[in-house]
This record gives structure tokens, C-alpha cells and sequence, in this order.
């Protein structure tokens, strides 16, 4: 399952704490789940509850361990502080394109380009890993995938709900 969610335009209600966008520490693993789990519930809610369900458990703490040490997946953290306010997922499987799964910041850090700086730098990282394409699916925020250069391929119906396929090019330095 492909399921990228962004931001929606907001001035930050947090203090002013210095954003660090970097990959998940194993101390912050618990952290993750949990904003992961309250993300899911609170604000994917076109899920039906079954698949919410499904959602959360594919993500446990073991399942994001794993993930987190595997060469070829990428899970990156928006850090403000000791808090984890944002985070993207993503992976470049063996065959085929890469695939962005999770892009979601939390309320309060909405517009502060938090979202655009954890996307920037997993497509970064895919395209280090070798990634030539990227693909997404969002329910929601077709246009602002569009601002950051991804073409809108197609509509597609996964798990029950329509959703926008997306894909974007990497560009080679040469």
C-alpha cells in the first residue's frame, strides 16, 4: 500500500526550536510508533477502521527496527527538539520504482516547509539508492505533490478509497 499525506498551510503555534530532519534513532523508535498510530487514527481517517487497523500493526515497533536498518527503505524524522514532528517513509524495492508510503507532519508544524524538507530529503536518499522514479498514492493532496514536481498519472482504488497515483522523475547531476 502506497499512502503519502502532506500539510496543510499553517502558521507554526510551536516556539522557535531549531527542525533537524534526519533518520530515526532506535531511542526514538517508540516515539515514531506512537505519532504514527495517532496519525493514522486522527488524520487518515478515510481508512475504514479495519484497514486503519491494518495500518498500525504493519508499522510496529519491530516492523519500523527492521525497516530502519534496511539499505534499500528510508525513514526520516522531522526532529524539534527531543520531539518527532513530522516523518516520511519511504523504499526502492528490488525491481520496479521506488515508492513513497508516509509523509505527515504534525498540526502545529504545518507550513514551515517541514513536509517539503522531509520529502526533499528522502527523494535525495532514494535517488542516492539508486531510484530513478518515484511513485506515490495520496487521497488528498494531489496538488501539493504537483508544486514539488510530481506528475499526476492516474486515479487507482486502494483499500476501498480513490486515490491520486502520482510519480516523479530524478534528476541526475551529470
Amino acid at each position: 500500500m502506497i499512502m503519502a499525506s502532506s500539510q496543510t498551510k499553517r502558521r507554526s503555534r510551536s516556539p522557535q526550536v531549531p527542525l533537524v530532519i534526519a533518520p530515526v534513532r532506535l531511542r526514538e523508535l517508540p516515539q515514531l510508533v506512537q505519532l504514527f498510530e495517532q496519525a493514522t487514527k486522527q488524520h487518515f481517517g478515510y481508512f475504514p477502521p479495519h484497514i486503519q487497523h491494518q495500518i498500525i500493526s504493519g508499522h510496529s515497533l519491530f516492523k519500523l527496527l527492521k525497516a530502519r536498518f534496511d539499505d534499500k527503505r528510508v525513514v526520516l524524522v522531522a526532529r524539534s527538539g527531543n520531539n518527532i514532528v513530522g516523518y516520511c517513509i519511504g523504499a526502492l524495492p528490488k525491481t520496479g520504482p521506488a515508492q513513497l508510503f508516509w509523509l505527515y507532519v504534525e498540526p502545529n508544524h504545518r507550513g514551515t516547509n517541514t513536509g517539503l524538507s522531509l520529502l526533499s530529503r528522502t527523494i535525495k536518499h532514494l535517488a542516492e539508492a539508486g531510484a530513478g522514479t518515484i511513485f506515490l498514492a495520496t487521497y488528498d493532496h494531489r496538488r501539493y505533490y504537483e508544486r514539488q514536481g510530481f506528475t499526476w498519472i492516474g486515479r487507482d482504488h486502494r483499500d476501498g478509497i480513490e486515490v491520486d497515483i502520482m510519480s516523479y522523475t530524478v534528476r541526475r547531476h551529470v
